[in-house]
């Protein structure tokens, strides 16, 4: 998007997380509801040693379901912390739960350490967590950077986008088809693919 006259792609390379329960679907009860996704309240942790650049809070829960009105573009990460990776590299954390945010600006993190929880604030029309990789502490005057994740497992695999976006809609299980499951180093998991990460010691 143009920022001060130039064009920035901060969103390149983001990924919006979410999460499945054992009946592989997205949530279980009343849709308007956060605490309804299998998401809403995990831990958001530091992907890396770091040091906080900069913390939003106090920002309000979204209603699921529906996009919010009236957000303002400074507000459209919703409750959010920034953390500077060193070599002008920075990653995002965006969209969690009002309150719920454990650092400071100018903190020492480590990895594995929990920086919030997952919520539905911001521009968001369900729980999820949103991680991006960019150039400069700046969510939107940045371009954003690709990342490879050190270790996860892919176990599954959706239909595709629309079989996704239909069982948001409706609370349905979502299809899945099983994969092998082996350890994967190195790497972005691409689109519709689930996956699964080695635990990481607090």
């Amino acid at each position: 998007m143009p920022v001060n006259g130039r064009v920035w792609i901060a969103q390149r390379f983001a990924v919006d997380w979410e999460q499945l329960d054992k009946d592989h679907r997205i949530y279980s009860g009343p849709r308007e509801k956060p605490e309804s996704y299998t998401i809403f309240g995990k831990a958001a942790i530091a992907v890396a040693d770091a040091t906080v650049a900069s913390v939003t809070d106090g920002l309000p829960e979204q209603t699921p379901g529906k996009f919010p009105t009236d957000i303002s573009p400074d507000a459209a990460d919703g409750n959010a912390v920034i953390l500077d990776l060193g070599n002008h590299r920075y990653c995002m954390y965006a969209h969690m739960q009002p309150g719920s945010i454990r650092v400071h600006a100018r903190d020492k993190v480590h990895r594995g350490q929990v920086l919030g929880l997952v919520g539905n604030s911001g521009n968001s029309i369900a729980p999820h967590l949103h991680f991006q990789v960019m150039d400069s502490p700046s969510s939107l005057a940045s371009n954003g950077l690709p990342y490879e994740i050190d270790n996860f497992q892919v176990t599954g695999k959706t239909p595709g986008t629309e079989a996704f976006d239909e069982a948001e809609a409706k609370g349905a299980p979502l299809t899945i088809v099983p994969q092998a499951g082996q350890p994967v180093h190195n790497a972005l998991p691409l689109d519709q693919l689930v996956i699964a990460f080695p635990s990481i010691a607090q």
